[in-house]
């Protein structure tokens, strides 16, 4: 198996912003503050149990995670992985498609 050579390019929120606040005609401040509002508001949902989604992208949701037992890579001692939650994403049929 052979690692590509180089990480795909991430979009930072600042970028984002930029590229909101041109298509909007908003100053970088304004576009970044709704960015951050709408990362808020999306946290604050998904640590109340409910569901996010966002047509056209997918849905996000928290999902339970059973207790099990791992292994200390290091060590090589087994671990008790306590049971958890997770934030899962599921990306809608559009997107998907075009993928």
């Amino acid at each position: 198996m052979t690692k590509t050579a180089s990480k795909p390019d991430t979009l930072s929120i600042a970028e984002l912003a930029a590229s909101l606040a041109e298509g909007q005609d908003l100053s970088k401040a304004r576009a970044k503050a709704i960015i951050d509002t709408l990362r808020d508001h999306v946290v604050e949902t998904l640590l109340t149990g409910n569901r996010v989604s966002l047509f056209g992208l997918g849905t996000f949701e928290v999902r339970a995670t059973k207790a099990k037992m791992g292994r200390n890579p290091k060590t090589g001692e087994k671990i008790e992985i306590p049971a958890g939650r997770k934030v899962v994403f599921k990306v809608a049929k559009g997107l998907k498609d075009q993928m």
